[in-house]
């Protein structure tokens, strides 16, 4: 069997530029940079080939994903070993104690870690075509979803400072589409008011609002205004309906998400584990194919995976002294799908429901009990989520509910008494 000398690389990415630190099989060191062009990135890989015949390079660099990391993937002699940022940064400060850095010196550094924890880190494996699509298009729909959040805040905001009477309305949220309609045709109550009764309750109607049309034109006809100011009523209405189009276009788009996303996840091979779990609907089922992704080795046990996810807490010990506390380093959507994911199972799953009401309880006092319990739940559901995942079997809640008869757990009495 051949074996390929394995070629420790650094690489300290930029936007424009990369500077990159190679340990040749002989031991010698070469460093230079590269520019983030196709052509470029290709000829770089071909010196290192003419430097290193036959090997395989082994490239530590401080991202999971972008340009570098996508070009890089496309050579099949080339293996990607991401780099925590705060792991290189402690690495740093053994040689650096006054915490200078600069761009070859990091690479070096990288190139270095690399050459001496290769065994201990794990390649980045390029999940499915499939796999990439849905995970992407889950982790977009997020950032537009949280764009709309704040949006919609911003909109509240404004409102109450010049047109509460909108708020009155009492939409379900503020980007629901009959308010953002209204707040498209008329941006003050003043305009509203001059439209008069009969214009007011045929524009309900025509955007399907017609059995609470009566009453929405008798409060807005009523309604006084909370200002009579020209200017500050023209410069906030117009920032309204900036805000309104932005808001209709972010709705627009995240359906056109949820749409796309609902044709791909039942294709996905994790589908029929994902939609056996209780109350989560199919963007939640899509970003936990994203959070697992094909490689089932990726997490030796549930315990990596809770640890990963943020899900699990820390716990420092020295001496006698122990601290436990959140685990705050740990990628956000991530822990984020596993905190709704709990959340939703709350109202289908008979368990999920007792545990978290126990939980909370136990917690009462404290300022954040739901979000505590939630967590809690999210960290058993993982252990199960992760035997399933192994496994490749769906979820059954009266199966698990008899197991924990069996065992004599105690979730078992509190699901009995609930």
């Amino acid at each position: 069997m051949t074996t390929h000398p394995i070629v420790s690389v650094g690489i300290d990415w930029a936007d424009a530029q990369h500077d990159f630190h190679l340990i040749a099989p002989d031991c010698e060191h070469h460093s230079g940079s590269f520019k983030q062009d196709p052509t470029e990135i290709e000829k770089q890989i071909e010196a290192w080939r003419k430097l290193c015949p036959g090997a395989v390079f082994a490239i530590a660099i401080e991202a999971t994903k972008g340009a570098i990391v996508n070009a890089l993937l496309e050579f099949s002699d080339v293996q990607i070993y991401p780099v925590n940022p705060a792991a290189l940064a402690s690495y740093r400060k053994a040689f650096a104690h006054g915490g200078g850095k600069n761009d070859p010196s990091d690479a070096r550094l990288l190139a270095q870690f690399i050459d001496h924890y290769r065994q201990q880190l794990r390649p980045l494996r390029r999940n499915d075509e499939l796999t990439r699509q849905i995970a992407t298009l889950a982790e977009d729909r997020r950032r537009l979803v949280d764009q709309r959040a704040d949006l919609t805040n911003r909109l509240t905001a404004l409102l109450k400072c010049y047109f509460p009477a909108a708020l009155a309305l009492k939409p379900a949220r503020s980007y629901s589409e009959f308010f953002l309609k209204f707040l498209a045709k008329y941006q003050t109550l003043q305009q509203t008011q001059r439209a008069g009764e009969t214009r007011l309750r045929s524009f309900f109607h025509g955007i399907g609002i017609k059995r609470k049309a009566d009453g929405y034109v008798k409060l807005l006809i009523e309604s006084t205004p909370l200002t009579n100011d020209p200017a500050t009523i023209a410069t906030a209405s117009m920032h309204a309906a900036a805000i309104v189009e932005q808001l209709q276009i972010l709705t627009k788009h995240i359906k056109r998400y949820d749409g796309r996303l609902k044709e791909l996840v039942p294709q996905h091979d994790l589908f029929e584990m994902a939609d056996s779990l209780p109350g989560i609907s199919t963007n939640t089922q899509a970003r936990l194919i994203a959070a697992l992704g094909d490689d089932r080795q990726r997490f030796p046990n549930a315990k990596s995976l809770q640890a990963a996810s943020g899900i699990a807490p820390v716990t420092k010990q020295s001496g006698k002294q122990k601290h436990v506390y959140a685990r705050w380093a740990c990628t956000k959507f991530m822990k984020q799908t596993f905190h709704e994911l709990a959340g939703l199972s709350i109202t289908q799953s008979r368990w999920a429901k007792a545990f978290y009401e126990y939980k909370k309880s136990k917690h009462a006092k404290e300022k954040h009990a739901a979000q505590i319990a939630k967590r809690a739940l999210a960290y058993k559901w993982q252990r199960i989520i992760f035997r399933l995942w192994q496994t490749g079997e769906r979820y059954d809640e009266e199966r698990y509910i008899a197991r924990l008869k069996a065992t004599g757990s105690p979730l078992y009495e509190l699901i009995k008494s609930s």
